[in-house]
């Protein structure tokens, strides 16, 4: 999804926000002309969560040489409690999966509640709201036109790419991976994590916490960006996504970067900013599942 007028004000009003307790202003407003220098020298291959990147280290360099390294430190510890907190559920939740008309698409909605747990886009990202969540026992389906064509996709599939996003979440898409392994054994699965540190986005590190790396071959996509960014993925994860007879892309940071890409992918995902929201019809934190040629 190519950088939009919306998208590139919320990233000048968070910079903003991020300056505001600074009383410098002469150096506040010099700040402010480089934010919107980057955002005009955009190509056309940027999106939002790629121009997020640059912005990080443009304000490391002007304000904090240390600033990425103390938000990494921060969101390692967040990363592992939320981690934590989905493993202590995990197993009443593959009861409720077994007990449900459809394993599946049970799992897909709990891996969809899951990706709630998102600290670059909600501000507040409560635990017990995200539990609340989970049990409220998944009342909004998934759009079943687009998932009788998923399971049509599945019956002929050979080869999946899973593309998770946050930590936590990353317990809930495992799950989704267990029922696709036993209902299609055949299925070739390949699970992609992020290739280096953002936010709280899942890792190498994460997958092997959250016990992903004992159920399915994952990778890191060798990138930075909260996303699936073309332009910065190895050629390995675009390799496998150009050859992948199906992929599920879990949260907006995909969407935004994979978006028109042409490719055979369902995006599940929770719509967590007013921009989302206009574009899908949807009210705050609603369900989508959409398939990227539809």
């Amino acid at each position: 999804m190519r950088l939009n007028p919306y998208c590139m004000c919320c990233a000048v009003n968070k910079q903003e926000q991020k300056i505001r307790c600074f009383t410098d202003m002469e150096k506040k407003t010099e700040y402010m002309k480089k934010v919107m220098g980057v955002l005009a020298a955009a190509g056309p291959d940027d999106c939002a969560p790629s121009i997020s990147i640059k912005l990080k280290k443009l304000y490391s360099q002007y304000w904090n040489p240390q600033a990425a390294l103390s938000e990494e430190g921060i969101f390692s510890q967040i990363k592992h409690e939320f981690n934590q907190l989905m493993l202590s559920i995990e197993h009443q939740l593959k009861e409720n999966i077994r007990r449900a008309t459809d394993p599946l698409e049970a799992a897909l909605l709990y891996a969809r509640i899951g990706n709630y747990i998102d600290f670059a886009a909600l501000s507040n990202v409560d635990k017990n709201e995200v539990l609340s969540m989970i049990e409220e026992e998944n009342k909004e389906p998934l759009d079943q036109a687009e998932y009788r064509n998923f399971r049509r996709d599945l019956d002929t599939a050979a080869s999946l790419v899973y593309l998770t996003d946050n930590c936590g979440e990353i317990v809930l898409d495992k799950l989704v991976i267990k029922i696709l392994k036993e209902q299609y054994p055949h299925l070739d699965i390949t699970v992609v994590v992020r290739g280096y540190p953002v936010s709280n986005d899942a890792t190498m590190e994460d997958a092997a916490e959250a016990g992903m790396t004992s159920v399915a071959r994952v990778i890191g996509n060798g990138s930075d960006v909260a996303g699936t960014w073309y332009p910065g993925i190895s050629q390995e994860t675009k390799d496998l996504l150009e050859s992948a007879d199906l992929i599920i892309a879990k949260g907006q940071g995909n969407f935004e970067t994979l978006h028109q890409c042409g490719l055979n992918i369902y995006y599940l995902f929770l719509c967590k900013c007013q921009w989302f929201q206009t574009l899908f019809n949807a009210k705050p934190l609603q369900g989508m599942f959409v398939n990227e040629r539809r």
